[in-house]
Parts: C-alpha cells; sequence; structure tokens
C-alpha cells in the first residue's frame, strides 16, 4: 500500500512546470481543465492518458489535490488531465438532474485535443471517476463512439437512464469500488441515484461475457480502526477485465485518502484507491482493429514528424484541409509540390484530404519547427 506521507513529499519534489492549467471551446463554452504531463514526457512517443472526472460540487483542481494522481503519473510515465463540469457537475443522466451540458461530448473532445497535441495514445485512454463523476464514467463508457480502454469509478454508479440506454460500442476493462455504508450513493441503489452496484456489475458481467459466478477474495484488513474492510470480486473469463471492491461499512470516500474534503462518512484505510487503480488500467488497450486512421493505404506522408513542408503521394487533384485544436480548419488548398508549414507551431495536427473521385482521407502528423 501507498504510504501517503511518503506521496506527499514525492509531489512536492515534482516541478511545478508539468501541471498546467487550460482550456479549450466545446460547444460554445469555455471548459477548463489542468493536466500534469511527467518530466519524461516526450512529444514523439505516445503515452497514456488518464481523465479523472470529479464528484458533485467538485472542481478538476480539487479532486488532483486530493489523489495525487500526478505522483502516480511521474512514476509510471502518463498524462492526466483534470477536467471541470459546468457548475461543478457533469451530465450523467442521473435521476436528479444536475446538468445539461454536452460532457460526453467535451470528454471526447478533450481526449482528442490530448492526441492531437500531445501525442497521447488513442489505445490506451483511460477514465476515472469519483460520484458524479463515476457515473459520468460509465455513462461514456455505454455511449461513446470513442474507445477508452478501461474506466474505474469510486462511489459512483450507473442511473437508471444509462443503465436502460447502455450499449457499449467497446469493452472497456471496468473496476468499480464502493461501500456498503455510502449514504450518497448508497450501495443497494434509490430513487435519486439509480440501479444498485450489484445491478451494474451485472450489466457489464453481461456486455463483457462473463462467467456468471465470480470469484470472492478478502483483500487485507490492515487497519483494525476504519471499521471497514474489503472484498475484491472478480468476473473471470470475460471479453475484458471486470473488478469489483466491495468495501463494507465503507463510506463515499477515496479509500487510503484521509481527508476532510474528499467525499462523506468512513473511510477505509486498507488500501490506497489510485495505486489500486493505475495497477487496474495499466496495459489495458483498445483493438488496434477499432482505429481507421487512414482508410486508403496508398495515400503517404512523409516526412513525419514534418518541418517546414509537408509531401504526400496522392491522386491530382487533391484537396487538403490542415486542422488543430478542437479540428478547426487552419489552412486548406489544392495540392501540388508540397505543403508549407512554415507559419504553424510546434505541435500535432490532423491532414485531411480529398481526391478526385471523392474518396477522403484522415491522417495525423507531427510538425516540429524550424
Amino acid at each position: 500500500m501507498k504510504n501517503w506521507l511518503h506521496a506527499l513529499l514525492y509531489f512536492a519534489a515534482i516541478s511545478s512546470w508539468s501541471q498546467t492549467p487550460s482550456s479549450i471551446i466545446h460547444d460554445g463554452s469555455t471548459r477548463e481543465f489542468i493536466y500534469y504531463t511527467p518530466s519524461n514526457w516526450n512529444q514523439n512517443v505516445q503515452m497514456p492518458l488518464l481523465l479523472l472526472l470529479h464528484g458533485l460540487t467538485q472542481t478538476g483542481p480539487g479532486v488532483m489535490n486530493i489523489t495525487q494522481f500526478n505522483v502516480l503519473a511521474e512514476q509510471h510515465g502518463f498524462i492526466v488531465v483534470y477536467p471541470d463540469g459546468i457548475n461543478n457537475a457533469w451530465n450523467a443522466n442521473m435521476n436528479l438532474s444536475v446538468s445539461s451540458a454536452d460532457d460526453l461530448g467535451f470528454i471526447e473532445t478533450l481526449a482528442q485535443h490530448f492526441q492531437n497535441n500531445f501525442g497521447t495514445d488513442p489505445l490506451r485512454q483511460y477514465l476515472v471517476g469519483f460520484s458524479n463523476g463515476g457515473f459520468m464514467s460509465h455513462k461514456i463508457a455505454c455511449e461513446s463512439s470513442m474507445c477508452f480502454a478501461g474506466i474505474a469509478t469510486v462511489s459512483g454508479n450507473m442511473s437508471d437512464t444509462t443503465a436502460a440506454n447502455c450499449n457499449p460500442s467497446f469493452h472497456p476493462a471496468v473496476l468499480h469500488i464502493h461501500g456498503t455504508a455510502d449514504a450518497v450513493v448508497p450501495y443497494n441503489g434509490g430513487a435519486a441515484t439509480g440501479i444498485s452496484v450489484d445491478e451494474t456489475m451485472n450489466k457489464w458481467k453481461g456486455f463483457l461475457s462473463c462467467d456468471a459466478v465470480p470469484n470472492t477474495v478478502n483483500m487485507p484488513n490492515t487497519n483494525a480502526f476504519d471499521l471497514s474492510y474489503p472484498q475484491r470480486i472478480t468476473y473471470l473469463n470475460g471479453l475484458n477485465d471486470l473488478e469489483l471492491i466491495k468495501i463494507t461499512g465503507g463510506g463515499h470516500q477515496w479509500p487510503g485518502i484521509s481527508t476532510l474534503v474528499g467525499g462523506a462518512g468512513t473511510i477505509n484505510m486498507d488500501f490506497y484507491a489510485p495505486e489500486i487503480i493505475w495497477a487496474f488500467l495499466s496495459g489495458k488497450t483498445c483493438p488496434s482493429s477499432q482505429l481507421i486512421e487512414n482508410p486508403n493505404d496508398n495515400l503517404h506522408i512523409y516526412p513525419n514528424p514534418a518541418g517546414s513542408i509537408l509531401y504526400m503521394n496522392c491522386e491530382m487533384p487533391t484537396t487538403f484541409t490542415v486542422c488543430g485544436i478542437d479540428g478547426k480548419s487552419i489552412q486548406s488548398g489544392v495540392y501540388k509540390n508540397g505543403i508549407s508549414l512554415s507559419e504553424l507551431e510546434s505541435g500535432h495536427y490532423f491532414l485531411l484530404t480529398q481526391g478526385p473521385f471523392g474518396k477522403t482521407n484522415v491522417v495525423s502528423f507531427i510538425h516540429m519547427k524550424e
């Protein structure tokens, strides 16, 4: 189990330049987030991306400070992003409506933003959510056309609407952590929160085609004073990993994190939730067949990374569009003898082309300003 004091000391030693507030425009609104890039980040190396969704009334920076996922990002080499929900809430189709924002589209746009501009690996994208953020993570996994290789939720669940409409395009790995004494999102479900935890696990068990009977193991009860103990319930032989950590006596809290602002009720201190979560998600990948980056095998761009000019072999005439942040067009024209990139800043971009017979292609490339 992670030593919390050691984690705090280690976090203090991490260079602050890697922790950056930023924003993008989505659906006409400025959406804010904070992100952390580890010190070994290299724009030409694809790193995993972890998006951490806060609980109701919380913020991205707030859940960053509570969980200290930056420490794990530095240790294990991934980029972690903490977005803000509008009015501190996510539109997860909960029974009690708290938001009407297009948060599913925002998270997809944010993930694409990091693919385009930070070179994150589209096959290794992960969602982590607490409470309302956990509901949102289940909704995204159920409804998104973008592949997230795994999700992990703490004290969140599926709303009735998400459960009824869940039709996942992919088979994500799922880890669910929940206390039986959670008074905010009851383990057995309720009128305000939706289905029970067991019903949520049965939903995913069906989608992942797991065995009917799971394997249950008692986790070490290392802290006798927290009045709670965890069990790890593993659903076997599915299309992907499915696990529930059931904390008997546990409240609406991040296990292993003693804080007054993380949640409500009893905090189980037998394991450090962020470390368990990353150990579960790490290495999970989307199938490469789900990505269609360049449907025309005859189109090639070079060099990549590109300097001042990008070349491609193509049928003539071919129109092109260079896109950057949010998919917005930066420049376009008819390809002749190369595409000048001299006015662009270094970063990741998309090249959209359309040939004489209407054949379209989308390829990504890196531009290194000379």
